[in-house]
């Protein structure tokens, strides 16, 4: 084989896999002696375990300090005062031995214990006291049937509901609410679909002047067959105060229709130049007409959209409308007072008494 032959061997195809192959065994070898010699220079290492206190014994040190005991000092009587005249004795020292002097003596240190502080919570302070019910009451979820004397309407000014009661309210044999005494609440500012809704507050007016405030609910009163008033119908007993529908303005959608047409007609008419952005409208004299017109039809067609969402619909309710009152409490008949003056309740005061010396 001559050498240029065996130079276009590796030329080749297979020449090139042999060369490939030979060079990847070579790094292999290279590889692997470089691993074993890493591994041999580990394993000179020793490798030493770490050094802990369990191993070392635990020594036990008691530390004794000097206590020095509290002596008080014995108490001193009040110096007592001598007579005018003495008697050589008394007034010679000398005559006189030494006054024995008291011996320390130590008095331990006493305590007085004191209790623990206790806490007891006085259950009848501040407790409210069962009401007490009279023989004439009515319990909760009642269904009074009244009628209205006056037309409300759902404007945005506080409307009252002044109504009378068209039948008698039985409890137990007995009459809580005669027929005929006035109910009085306020309607809601808020209308919903064709109803009218009214606020909680309640007030019972009987015909000799007594006052009852009352919470309660209005609801709406259906009859089945509206000309002899008899049976339920299906809204029977609905929220709300049911009315008719009436539009402030027959005009309004008209109006509104043509503001905007003519605001979109004005829009068309104006010229525009095409740029980078789009379409705008351009500085020209002749547009200035159109785009102040579509001003002022954009106003104005905003103007009456707000005028047909606030003031366009309202709901009225006519006067003889027919509707319940669903009490939220019980009635009693005892708390009914004159001049809307709640009883006062009695308190249980101690009568607290004076010592004379």
């Amino acid at each position: 084989m001559k050498p240029r032959d065996f130079l276009n061997f590796f030329k080749t195809k297979t020449g090139k896999l042999v060369v490939f192959g030979a060079l990847f065994a070579a790094v292999l070898v290279v590889f692997s002696e470089l691993r074993k010699r890493h591994s041999s220079s580990d394993e000179g290492i020793a490798i030493e375990p770490l050094s802990t206190n369990a191993d070392k014994p635990q020594v036990v040190q008691s530390v004794i300090r000097p206590m020095q005991i509290f002596n008080p000092p014995p108490p001193q009587s009040p110096p007592k005062s001598q007579p005018a005249f003495q008697s050589p004795s008394a007034t010679n020292p000398a005559s006189v031995g030494p006054s024995p002097q008291p011996l320390p003596s130590v008095v331990p240190h006493q305590t007085e214990l004191l209790a623990p502080i206790s806490l007891f919570a006085d259950s009848t302070a501040g407790a409210p006291r069962p009401k007490k019910l009279s023989a004439t009451y009515a319990p909760f979820g009642r269904l009074i049937p009244c009628e209205t004397v006056i037309t409300v309407d759902s404007s945005s000014l506080q409307t009252p509901v002044v109504g009378l009661v068209t039948e008698n309210i039985y409890y137990g044999g007995r009459l809580i609410i005669a027929a005929g005494t006035e109910v009085h609440g306020m309607a809601q500012t808020d209308r919903q679909r064709d109803r009218i809704s009214t606020s909680i507050s309640w007030k019972l007016v009987w015909q000799d002047g007594e006052e009852l405030n009352l919470k309660a609910v209005a609801l709406d009163r259906e009859f089945d067959n509206n000309t002899n008033q008899s049976g339920w119908a299906i809204t029977d007993g609905s929220a709300g105060l049911r009315g008719e529908i009436i539009k402030s303005d027959n005009l309004a959608d008209i109006k509104l229709f043509a503001a905007t047409f003519l605001s979109g007609a004005a829009n068309a008419l104006t010229e525009k130049q095409e740029t980078i952005f789009g379409p705008i409208n351009s500085p020209t004299l002749n547009n200035a007409p159109f785009q102040g017109a579509q001003v002022v039809l954009q106003t104005y067609a905003q103007q009456i959209y707000d005028s047909i969402q606030k003031n366009g619909f309202y709901v009225r309710v006519p006067s003889g409308k027919q509707f319940y009152l669903y009490v939220l409490q019980t009635i009693d008949r005892a708390d009914a007072s004159f001049g809307g003056a709640g009883l006062v309740e009695e308190t249980d005061a101690q009568p607290t008494t004076s010592a004379k010396r």
